[in-house]
């Protein structure tokens, strides 16, 4: 008998995908300078997520419960934690170079830190959807604690 337990999980985690997917195209129009950069990373992001849609599809249907990629809510939440922290990094990094750098040398600098904040994002994104979470939440499901009396 069916309880629908792994369509509600589907639900759920389609819900987590569209979230953390909005969140990573916001972030890109803010750090990624280049047009081409942004759009490599976007077809890259709609492609993993495509693979990550048909991947729960595949278990709703045909794996049953707990069978394919879940995407919690604590997994949305580091998510947002880590798009932040590269954010407040990444404005810092831009002040330091303004400060420092050279203004002819500034926006070659200002480039290749975009690339590798774009790379931090990716990262933290893959292992959101795909890795079980970043780490910043050490108990990623609702547990009630029985105290035995």
């Amino acid at each position: 008998m069916s309880t629908g337990s792994s369509l509600l999980d589907f639900l759920i985690s389609i819900v987590g995908l569209i979230g953390i997917f909005y969140m990573i195209y916001i972030a890109l129009d803010g750090i990624v300078p280049d047009d081409r950069m942004r759009q490599i990373a976007r077809v890259a992001l709609g492609i993993a997520g495509t693979i990550l849609a048909l991947l729960m599809i595949k278990s709703v249907l045909f794996g049953g419960a707990g069978g394919g990629p879940v995407i919690s809510p604590s997994n949305v939440i580091e998510f947002a934690i880590a798009i932040i922290v590269i954010y407040a990094v990444f404005f810092l990094l831009n002040l330091l170079i303004d400060w420092i750098a050279l203004p002819a040398l500034a926006p070659a600098l200002k480039y290749v830190l975009a690339a590798i904040v774009l790379i931090a994002m990716l990262v933290a994104a893959e292992k959101a959807l795909f890795g079980g979470g970043l780490g910043f939440i050490t108990n990623g499901t609702f547990s009630i604690q029985q105290h035995n009396r």
